[in-house]
């Protein structure tokens, strides 16, 4: 989307650490990109999936993310409720090969890869595609900064890859450097989803947003993601390479 660190609290962050001084949309996103990364983390979210009649329901989650030279790598485990409870999501994003995306669902007992239009498809139900979930490839293509305010940056970026968006427009705030919105067009570019960050949270020079909200404005749901413990910059004990890979799913 969309939009790199790991997984889904980074979807929201991606356009974190754009700096003052920055002149052109790919000035603000390769700085976007360098600053305030977080080389490891660990963190606890909890998913509320809200239909189009304000049904509910909650899902946990564990996020665990790691960033290397070449890669950022994300593994993504539910926790709750006991119906989906197992699924995992491994996510590994390379700078200079094809990114990888598999999935271990506990009924199958085995794990396949996503690729293709399959990517279209929402993660555990959410409004959150798999598409979304794919941080680096999300920030690939021609950007424009199309507006420029005291307060807001708004880039447009068109993907390079994108298998459901046409375009992806951020507004970028330039006190704390979030992108407090984000706009996703489909490919007859008619408006498909909304991103809002609700609530930021700042560790040292972190900025991390804590509270999101991403609405299907086409099917009338939404979903919101909050983080409700991190941590941040673990040692390889804590979170060894292993976790990474397709055997580890498996466990």
């Amino acid at each position: 989307m969309c939009l790199e660190e790991g997984g889904l609290s980074v979807l929201v962050a991606l356009w974190v650490g754009v700096v003052a001084y920055a002149d052109t949309a790919e000035e603000i996103i390769e700085r976007a990109r360098a600053a305030n990364q977080v080389e490891s983390s660990i963190q606890s979210l909890r998913m509320v999936v809200v239909s189009k009649t304000g049904s509910e329901r909650v899902k946990e989650l564990e996020l665990r993310s790691r960033r290397e030279a070449d890669k950022v790598s994300s593994y993504i485990e539910v926790k709750a409720p006991s119906d989906v409870a197992g699924t995992k999501l491994l996510m590994i994003d390379h700078d200079t090969a094809a990114d990888e995306q598999m999935t271990y669902l506990p009924v199958y007992k085995r794990v396949n890869r996503i690729s293709g239009s399959s990517r279209k498809g929402a993660f555990i139900g959410s409004d959150f595609s798999y598409e979304d979930l794919d941080i680096r490839e999300a920030a690939e293509g021609r950007h424009t900064l199309v507006e420029e305010t005291d307060l807001t940056w708004v880039i447009d970026t068109i993907p390079e890859d994108s298998v459901q968006y046409s375009r992806i427009r951020a507004h970028i705030s330039k006190s704390d450097h979030v992108a407090r919105k984000v706009e996703f067009f489909d490919k007859k570019e008619q408006p498909l989803k909304l991103l809002e960050v609700q609530q930021v949270a700042v560790e040292g020079d972190i900025s991390l947003p804590v509270l999101s909200k991403m609405s299907n404005l086409q099917r009338g749901t939404h979903t919101t993601l909050e983080i409700t413990e991190h941590r941040l910059n673990l040692s390889e004990e804590e979170l060894p390479p292993e976790t990474f890979t397709a055997a580890y799913l498996e466990r």
